[in-house]
């Protein structure tokens, strides 16, 4: 078989997203070739997804071999020729089950490449919840969220039931701007969009109810629209990434709007917008990663509750883009209690779907509403004190009921106590399991460079003894 090393280099980085160059089984990190005088393929499988690309390549003959990726790879670099030879070794390689009576055969529009590539960086491909990690698609359009944004693009699939596809690795590197076709059937899926083929199994698990998180209109009483974007998003730029909160306030002034980073409260930006609805009695506050996807993406307009309890929707781009605002409390430690009673009876405020984020410390906790999660269990650090189920913490911006900072810190709660001790159990968990799998990567890798050790002797061996013979 006779290909160009452009051609083969561009089939690699798509297939090189399910090729596994660890996996012990030679199958799976190989790339597969077949075909005729008529069309070759290319193919590469993890066991679980098989992803297949044609190649403009030729043979004289019918072909059915594969070659390991990282072998392929070292002919890219080391060939001097703009045509490359290839030539390898059969492997039965597994077959895509049939699609069965009952499949449900989609229409995909155009553009749904471009769909899946605006939905894809919001994808929290390390949560737990298995069904978070992949891609919604349903008859209303194409859906994805992480438990604190979520973007809806609507497209209509002529689909009677929502479907959750993985995250689509290999077709964000192919880049496809054709119409095509979603075959489902039992818990398997074919996606092809003109020479790209991907199968796989669709996620299990039902998920959440985004419907459900999309605020009502009556609900938003104000809005925000950017009249000068490009010079927001250059800005939000130049504001350091900092995890896990980097908040950025919208104050609303005669103006337009004074942007103001949370982590370095020197740096702002006015520029002009247009402000509709009710004056804001609480400032909203985007994490920076969120607000810069949003205006990457087009989405320039923030329609918002003047409370700021309730989600935030980005309106302007291709879709609905919803974010969870950041919601800063502010301690004041001027005010003096008149008795005990009074601090016994601290203000409770309601959960609100909104993250409690502190300046100080770093600190923060995400809490999601209705459909979407519960609160998660937070961990006190620094100078925090927790009060009916809200950090307050010195230096944050805005202020819920009052507190004073020299009185007797409340007694906690030992169910909340319980609560943040099984949740530091569960990260200390997850971080063991993560080293664990590193470490078997590693082991796996020493495995892999020892054999190709030993290959290398035995063929130096042998090398020298031809010359022997020789001599």
């Amino acid at each position: 078989m006779k290909i160009t090393k452009n051609e083969l280099s561009r089939a690699l980085k798509v297939l090189g997203k399910v090729v596994c160059q660890t996996s012990p089984v030679e199958l799976y990190r190989s790339i597969r070739f077949v075909g005729d005088e008529c069309g070759i393929h290319a193919m590469a499988t993890d066991g679980v997804e098989t992803v297949s690309v044609k190649l403009e390549a030729f043979a004289d003959r019918a072909i059915d071999f594969c070659v390991p990726f990282k072998e392929l790879k070292e002919q890219i670099r080391s060939s001097r020729s703009e045509f490359m030879e290839l030539s390898g070794e059969y492997l039965d390689f597994p077959e895509p089950d049939e699609p069965t009576a009952d499949v449900l055969s989609v229409v995909l529009p155009a553009n749904f490449g471009e769909l899946i590539a605006q939905a894809a960086p919001i994808i929290d491909r390390s949560n737990p919840r298995r069904v978070l990690q992949g891609i919604n698609l349903s008859s209303a359009g194409v859906t994805v969220t992480d438990g604190k944004q979520l973007l809806h693009l609507p497209t209509p699939l002529s689909l009677t039931r929502d479907v959750t596809i993985p995250f689509p690795a290999a077709l964000l590197v192919a880049k496809v701007d054709e119409m095509g076709t979603l075959r489902t059937w039992s818990d398997l899926f074919l996606l092809e969009i003109g020479s790209f083929k991907w199968y796989g199994k669709l996620l299990e698990g039902q998920y959440p109810n985004w419907r459900g998180v999309i605020p009502r209109a009556e609900a938003l009483n104000y809005s925000i629209t950017l009249n000068d974007p490009a010079a927001v998003i250059d800005w939000v730029k130049n504001i350091p990434s900092q995890k896990p909160a980097n908040g950025v306030e919208l104050n609303v002034t005669p103006h337009g709007v004074t942007l103001v980073s949370c982590i370095q409260t020197e740096y702002q930006l006015s520029t002009a917008a247009t402000v509709t609805g009710v004056t804001p009695r609480a400032v909203l506050t985007l994490d920076r990663e969120i607000l810069l996807r949003m205006l990457l993406q087009g989405y320039t307009t923030f329609k918002a509750n003047s409370d700021g309890q309730m989600p935030v929707l980005a309106c302007g781009g291709d879709g609905q883009y919803i974010a969870m605002p950041i919601r800063t409390i502010k301690t004041n430690p001027n005010y003096k209690e008149e008795n005990k009673m009074e601090h016994e009876n601290t203000p409770v405020v309601e959960q609100t779907g909104a993250t409690v984020k502190s300046n100080d410390t770093g600190f923060a906790m995400n809490c999601e509403k209705g459909n979407a999660g519960n609160f998660e269990a937070a961990t006190l650090c620094g100078n925090q004190r927790k009060i009916t189920g809200v950090v307050l913490s010195q230096g944050t911006q805005r202020q819920v009921g009052t507190f004073d900072s020299g009185a007797t810190t409340p007694v906690a709660n030992p169910l909340d106590e319980l609560g943040t001790a099984i949740e530091e159990f569960k990260l200390k968990i997850k971080a063991m399991l993560d080293e664990s799998t590193v470490l078997s990567r590693k082991v796996k890798e020493v495995a892999l460079s020892q054999k190709q050790k030993e290959r290398d002797f035995i063929q130096a061996r042998r090398a020298i003894e031809r010359i022997r013979m020789v001599i």
